[in-house]
């Protein structure tokens, strides 16, 4: 399946991590220090089985936090935050039933350049995972990979084309 990828926003110097094809979370594991969100982790759901993903970014420490979805009914529909040119300073994380944060410092320093950052994924699941870079210390940028075709725009074709046909038979 064909996947768009989106970002990063942040740093780009660090050292690159991927989870593509990870759009199946259960938690989100990450802390956060005074001006950067430290470090990232997901339990992802695979075949059935939950499988925990490297830690990026710092040893958890500091403000710790643990995102608990509602799997498998609630999933990833958009991700915002900032960032500083060096790194990731804030996230928040929506789904189709909440959402959660913002995590980790969610105000300006006017000294320091400063961004926001909105990736609006929809809510058909077409989230399908993270990628980004990091440093020992923290996490420089975040990006997301969206599927072009989700198994809900598959079912409604199949429901189309079983309507087109049954008219086609009563025009016959």
């Amino acid at each position: 399946m064909n996947t768009i990828k989106v970002g990063p926003v942040g740093g780009k110097n660090g050292t690159v991590w991927d989870e593509k094809g990870r759009g199946e979370i259960a938690k989100i594991f990450l802390s956060t220090g005074p001006d950067f969100v430290l470090s990232l982790q997901f339990l992802y759901v695979e075949n059935g089985q939950f499988v925990l993903s490297d830690r990026y970014g710092a040893h958890h420490n500091y403000t710790f936090a643990t995102v608990v979805l509602d799997y498998p009914s609630e999933f990833i529909t958009w991700i915002s935050g900032t960032y500083y040119t060096n790194g990731l300073r804030s996230i928040t994380f929506g789904t189709n039933k909440s959402s959660y944060g913002p995590y980790g410092r969610n105000t300006v320093n006017p000294l320091a350049p400063y961004f926001s950052f909105s990736f609006q994924i929809g809510d058909d699941r077409s989230f399908d995972g993270f990628h980004g870079t990091k440093t020992d210390a923290f996490i420089e940028s975040i990006g997301v990979y969206m599927k072009t075709i989700t198994s809900s725009m598959i079912t409604a074709t199949v429901s189309q084309l079983m309507t087109r046909s049954k008219k086609k038979k009563m025009i016959n």
